[in-house]
């Protein structure tokens, strides 16, 4: 879990970013209270970018260099989506196609009284009640503080996938996973970099993604068959990404030539 002050982070947001003419605008606008920032982990602005004119807090793209200006914990946030990553793909067999990672504030909640007394309820009435139900608003809590967390948002594009499957096809499956990372907003370090970085920050992704995934491929139930995949995962992200480099350097050789 990771947290910062939410009014200072979004101060700090506007402050470094926010075009001069229209900070104030924008301080002012109660909209910008509610901050929510995806993490691009593996984008920087292009060289002398100019500051954005529809500047906005709401789906802000923190980008990489963004991130790095701030001072803000990035390796904490590699580490993190890593960790987030691989519990989402081998612990629940999901590609994790088109999530978002984003930071944004929640309250601490704090509950007064226990749940069944507060609304006067067994629990099995309780655990019979319709999906989606909003227990929360129903019940007296407190926010004594709020905090800016790492979030995993947007699940509805993915897609499963069977055990069954993944031992029986593996590339199948390691390429569904190459696909829906790459696919993705660029919220992951990218394969190792020329800037050190990138090397770092993908190398404390790749080892924690490893670590987690070798943690639950382990536990009881799960198919040793399984083992070898989230390793196959990286090589094949580390090679497409060579591949991708090799092919814009080949192709800005040809343009060169001609």
């Amino acid at each position: 879990m990771i947290r910062l002050p939410p009014k200072i982070a979004r101060l700090a947001l506007i402050d470094k970013f926010c075009p001069a003419s229209i900070k104030d605008v924008v301080r002012a606008n109660p909209a910008n209270r509610d901050c929510l920032a995806r993490v691009y982990l593996g984008r920087r602005r292009p060289a002398n970018a100019p500051p954005t004119p529809n500047f906005t807090l709401r789906n802000y793209n923190l980008t990489l260099d963004q991130t790095i200006e701030l001072d803000l914990p990035v390796k904490l946030y590699a580490a993190a989506i890593a960790d987030a990553l691989a519990i989402i793909h081998w612990a629940v067999n999901v590609d994790a196609y088109d999530i978002e990672f984003v930071l944004g504030s929640e309250g601490d909640v704090t509950y007064t009284r226990d749940i069944s007394q507060v609304l006067n309820l067994t629990l099995e009435q309780i655990s019979t009640m319709e999906t989606y139900t909003d227990l929360e608003a129903l019940m007296m809590v407190n926010f004594p503080q709020r905090t800016t967390r790492l979030w995993v948002l947007d699940f509805n594009p993915c897609n499963t996938w069977k055990e069954e499957t993944a031992w029986k096809h593996p590339e199948v499956l390691v390429n569904q996973l190459v696909v829906s990372f790459f696919e993705n907003d660029p919220y992951y370090p990218l394969p190792p970099m020329d800037i050190d970085v990138d090397k770092d920050l993908w190398e404390i992704f790749s080892t924690k993604y490893l670590e987690r995934a070798s943690q639950i491929l382990e536990a009881p139930g799960k198919d040793e068959r399984l083992a070898n995949l989230p390793r196959k995962f990286v090589d094949a992200c580390i090679e497409r990404e060579r591949r991708n480099l090799a092919s814009k350097l080949g192709h800005g050789h040809r343009q060169f030539k001609d």
